[in-house]
């Protein structure tokens, strides 16, 4: 991560930061910021009624990506295999950017995402916009002449100045939902939330933790692992109307220079498990953004193989066939364990209550109330 700059007499490094986060001006169109697609009254993550981010001069350009909260993530790291060649860390669905600094960068140039002429290596076209922001003299009391003195140095400082701000500002690592209140003993969880607890954590029935990993005093709920879980073709992505077109996940990534995992087919359909913290305040779910509802995205993943017809669905809304957006030679790769093998079924009420238990996730500035479904 990067090291924290001096203070200053102006704005600090997090409050710069946080104004290049919300300036809508750093974009094609003049009217997307990072926090369009990461609202910080919805967990950092898509605003409700988005399907999938629209971006570019127009905002008429639909990507392929949901756009995930990017609170709780301090504990990341960098992308690394271990010793059996499984796959953990880095930034984004597939993790190509080893920081939040890295993963900064590109955004401003992607054609469906702030769509501005040029590339981090050539990034004059935001560095001209930001030069003319009215707290740019607030920006250079924080460096150096000669450390912003070209567009390459400058570009470098604002990309590392979103990353200090995503990573020291309060409301990135709050720790302070009702969950967090009853492991400090000022809080308890109702019956309901108790018994969706327990479902998530027992390997015979949720196996939840498997993956969504709670330990310690401030559980993460995810062990930044990656699996391929087979989700739902999601029809209104622009590039799957080309029925040839797949999102392979981590064997398919845009990474420049080596990298062990992109064209390795082990690899292919895999995704990086998100925090479970927030998650009622993040739909759509799933990297590709092909679930509406927090109810269904849990459904899923019992009935995936239990019940394929009411999940699997072509254009047209007919029964299609099982992991419809993966192909047939890469579904070794998919997760086969519980609850995906479908060895337990929960009733209703079991739904209900692992619904109860997640919604103690929200942190407790999560207050704007959610869309009627």
């Amino acid at each position: 991560l990067a090291a924290a700059l001096p203070a200053t007499p102006g704005l600090s490094p997090v409050d710069v930061g946080s104004l290049l986060f919300k300036d809508k001006n750093l974009s094609a169109s003049r009217q997307m910021a990072c926090a369009s697609c990461h609202a910080e009254t919805f967990g950092h993550a898509d605003a409700p009624g988005t399907l999938l981010p629209l971006g570019g001069a127009a905002l008429n350009l639909a990507g392929m990506r949901s756009s995930p909260t990017v609170r709780y993530q301090n504990e990341g790291h960098a992308f690394r295999l271990d010793a059996k060649g499984e796959a953990s860390g880095g930034f984004t669905w597939d993790g190509r950017a080893d920081s939040r600094k890295e993963q900064a960068r590109d955004p401003f140039f992607v054609a469906e995402e702030m769509g501005l002429p040029g590339s981090p290596h050539e990034p004059s076209a935001v560095t001209q916009l930001v030069r003319q922001a009215s707290y740019f003299p607030d920006l250079q009391a924080l460096y150096a002449p000669g450390e912003i003195d070209s567009d390459l140095k400058l570009f470098e400082k604002i990309a590392e100045l979103l990353e200090i701000y995503q990573r020291d500002d309060a409301d990135y690592n709050l720790f302070d939902s009702k969950y967090d209140q009853s492991l400090a003993g000022l809080a308890t969880l109702t019956a309901p939330e108790s018994r969706g607890l327990a479902i998530m954590a027992d390997p015979k029935r949720g196996n939840c933790m498997s993956c969504h990993t709670a330990t310690g005093s401030k559980p993460l709920f995810t062990n930044f692992g990656y699996a391929a879980l087979g989700v739902p073709r999601n029809h209104a992505a622009p590039k799957n109307v080309d029925a040839n077109f797949y999102d392979l996940g981590l064997c398919s990534r845009a990474k420049s220079g080596p990298d062990p995992v992109r064209d390795a087919h082990k690899y292919c359909g895999q995704f990086k498990t998100p925090t479970l913290r927030n998650v009622e305040r993040t739909a759509p779910y799933f990297h590709n953004a092909s679930v509406a509802s927090l109810e269904d995205a849990v459904r899923f993943h019992f009935e995936r193989d239990a019940a394929p017809a009411k999940w699997f669905k072509t254009r047209t809304g007919a029964a299609d066939q099982s992991y419809n957006d993966l192909p047939v030679r890469y579904r070794g790769n998919l997760a086969r364990q519980r609850p995906f093998s479908g060895d337990y079924q929960p009733s209703d009420g079991d739904i209900a209550d692992i619904l109860a238990f997640l919604k103690t996730l929200n942190d407790a500035d999560q207050t704007t109330p959610l869309p009627p479904r």
